[in-house]
């Protein structure tokens, strides 16, 4: 049962306390105060006053105070992750304005295909413009399945739900067909649903079902076949489908590079709509991350929201 976050008071104006918030979000992290006054070099009773100078500014409560611990209120959860937002912006916009201080290293972890056809060409662009950081780029096939390490960004590709992580939607991408362009040449785009199923196809392992949506959606009733191939990424599927003659379902922008270099062309003027999605994870027991880390998501996303 969730317990009852009691009033302490009106709600002051203005902005809470800078020093105070600082405490709230260390303690909330460590979930003791112990832990935050060590982080912060303070004493435990100084992280014990600032908190509650911020409760009784807010006019709630925070914590629960456990024998052993703290509890967050439900107010506390729900205002945590703004807390922690406007320091990383503050961060962010230190290092990206003054620089970072020295040589640093920041570690991302990324479905293999999105690291090599997406986020290098993200990456190449941030080191042009932070040469003095350095970025670690690690590729997982089946993220779930990876031991964590000292990652400081890590992208998967899923509906948003993995225990012990709080998950950002990047973006949703929708999944276009496509084929080499010798299979049909001076057809690109013009090819029907029927026409697709008249090929071999290319399954991608975890998104079977996307070619039987798809046909779906163009209103044609497939029967039932043998798959033929499955590959364990969008990538061996765009190579596939690029050195032979059958038709693969990608994401857009995995799609995007082999179009543009002519290796592959879209089959049909359609896409669907796939509720898979790319998110950014963030551990929920997680240490802040450091102002390189944020300087480099920061970047990610923005170029994600700019790009049509």
């Amino acid at each position: 049962m969730p317990l009852l976050c009691l009033s302490l008071g009106p709600m002051r104006h203005g902005l809470p306390p800078l020093p105070a918030l600082q405490a709230f979000e260390a303690a909330a992290r460590h979930e003791s105060f112990a832990a935050a006054a060590e982080e912060l070099h303070l004493s435990q009773s100084a992280i014990s006053h600032r908190v509650r100078l911020l409760e009784h500014h807010l006019g709630y409560s925070l914590f629960e105070r456990l024998p052993r611990g703290l509890r967050l209120t439900e107010n506390a959860k729900a205002y945590l992750p703004s807390v922690r937002k406007a320091f990383d912006m503050i961060l962010g916009s230190t290092s990206g304005v003054f620089g970072t201080g020295g040589d640093a290293l920041v570690t991302v972890r990324a479905p293999v295909s999105y690291s090599a056809l997406w986020l290098s060409q993200l990456i190449n662009g941030f080191l042009r413009r932070y040469p003095d950081i350095e970025v670690r780029l690690l590729s997982s096939v089946w993220a779930d399945r990876v031991a964590q390490d000292e990652t400081d960004l890590e992208f998967r590709l899923g509906h948003g739900h993995w225990p012990g992580y709080q998950a950002e939607l990047v973006f949703r991408d929708p999944v276009i067909p496509v084929c080499s362009p010798h299979i049909h040449p001076g057809k690109t785009g013009q090819l029907t649903a029927a026409d697709i199923a008249q090929h071999p196809l290319i399954h991608i392992l975890g998104t079977e079902d996307h070619w039987a949506l798809f046909f779906e959606a163009e209103g044609l009733k497939v029967t039932s076949r043998s798959p033929g191939l499955r590959v364990d990424s969008t990538m061996a599927a765009a190579e596939m489908a690029a050195n032979g003659d059958r038709f693969a379902l990608l994401q857009g922008r995995l799609a995007e590079p082999y179009i543009q270099s002519g290796r592959l062309v879209p089959a049909a003027n359609r896409e669907l709509a796939v509720d898979q999605g790319l998110y950014l994870l963030r551990g929920e027991d997680a240490e802040r991350m450091s102002p390189e880390a944020i300087l480099l998501r920061d970047w990610i996303l923005d170029t994600v929201r700019e790009t049509p």
